[in-house]
């Protein structure tokens, strides 16, 4: 087989390594856990830029950059929003004789983002997070998930068993400015209830890390990286995820300047519908992966699509906002549930999210030929436990 296949070419922006006090760019989460996975399944990993360092004072990284090696050396060839990036060549990327797959990663928010532009139908796939079933996108656009990065696993890893854990809810959401009229609703119509039988922590700590380590990663992570607040995350029973906007049934497209009008009604006047966008984000992944029982709105009912879904009730606990007092009652009820979740919910991410298991997924998507040489999502299950 062709070592090209051995290979796989990242379009990573300029000066995103704020490890080297650059000025960051941004956090691609989702590029990172796959290239992770990847180069675990013993894939070479090349880029336009040198990034992410695998130690604070190491000179290797997980994208190598090598001037002996471009996108027509490798098999795939992944980006994000390269028409935007002056570092990249777009007409050059999608040559017409080019014999690598082009694949567009996009984790953005709101209504309009830039894979739903007309250039990029020219990109082979186009993985999305935050995709709804219930709304309409182009042909070769795929549900993705944010998923889990070797440093979330490695920091939510040292887990206390659940009787060790508080009977508390973490409710910390970071961002105010832009409150997710979900999260709007669920603060008036769900929280009051579940106070009366497990107590609400608000508590949101945004100091940097005194720690050089934690430090240097909360740093290049834009202040992602919070070991106080992971730590919190393994003394609680569980973690409210709830995020994303309520938009129309009708039209489908949500970038559709109806639906962008009607998206801020909704969230003005506290009204619900059943399709919900930028549902996705890292706390979803990092309360799953610290064993905590994870809130969050019935992704079947409001349409939040993942390659692989949970089940609700089992991996998570997915409410249903036009029938609040049944999810209440059950939890209520059955206070042994939060338990099982926790333990059933981590499983589950590990086993499907991981970054090998991502990575795994990622080449049977595409057809990587490569593929047929990894069958089992649980290997990745093993190196976590």
């Amino acid at each position: 087989m062709s070592n090209r296949h051995q290979k796989v070419y990242f379009y990573i922006g300029s000066n995103q390594d704020v490890s080297s006090h650059c000025e960051p760019v941004g956090y691609p989460h989702l590029l990172i856990a796959l290239a992770e996975g990847l180069k675990a399944l013993g894939l070479e990993i090349y880029a336009n830029n040198s990034y992410w360092r695998l130690a604070p004072d190491s000179e290797q990284y997980l994208f190598c950059n090598n001037p002996d090696i471009g996108p027509d050396d490798c098999s795939i060839v992944i980006f994000g929003d390269v028409f935007h990036d002056k570092a990249t060549t777009p007409e050059k990327l999608f040559h017409p004789n080019r014999q690598y797959t082009t694949v567009q990663i996009e984790d953005c928010d709101g209504c309009v983002t830039f894979s739903l532009k007309p250039e990029y139908r020219k990109a082979d796939f186009i993985f999305k997070a935050h995709f709804n079933s219930k709304l309409k996108f182009p042909s070769n656009v795929y549900p993705w998930a944010f998923g889990l990065s070797d440093r979330i696993i490695e920091a939510t890893s040292n887990n206390r068993n659940f009787p060790e854990r508080q009977n508390t809810l973490l409710v910390n959401y970071r961002h105010k400015q832009f409150a997710h009229s979900v999260r709007k609703t669920v603060d008036k119509k769900v929280l009051g209830q579940i106070e009366e039988f497990i107590s609400l922590d608000k508590f949101i700590d945004n100091n940097p890390p005194t720690n050089a380590y934690d430090y240097w990663q909360w740093h290049r992570t834009g202040g992602r990286h919070s070991p106080s607040y992971y730590q919190r995350l393994q003394n609680s029973a569980a973690c409210a995820a709830f995020g994303g906007f309520f938009v129309p049934a009708f039209p489908k497209d949500s970038a559709s300047k109806i639906s962008r009008i009607f998206k801020a009604i909704y969230s003005r006047f506290g009204l619900q519908s059943n399709r919900i966008i930028q549902w996705d984000s890292w706390r979803l992944w990092e309360s799953l992966a610290s064993g905590c029982a994870t809130f969050h709105v019935d992704f079947e009912k409001y349409g939040c699509q993942l390659p692989v879904m949970p089940e609700n009730w089992r991996h998570y606990i997915g409410i249903d906002l036009d029938n609040i007092d049944k999810s209440i009652s059950r939890i209520r009820d059955e206070p042994e549930i939060l338990e099982k979740v926790s333990i059933q919910g981590k499983l589950w991410a590990l086993e499907h999210y991981s970054p090998v298991a991502t990575a795994t997924r990622f080449l049977k998507s595409v057809g990587h030929p490569y593929a047929n040489n990894y069958t089992e999502h649980n290997l990745a299950v093993h190196k976590y436990e």
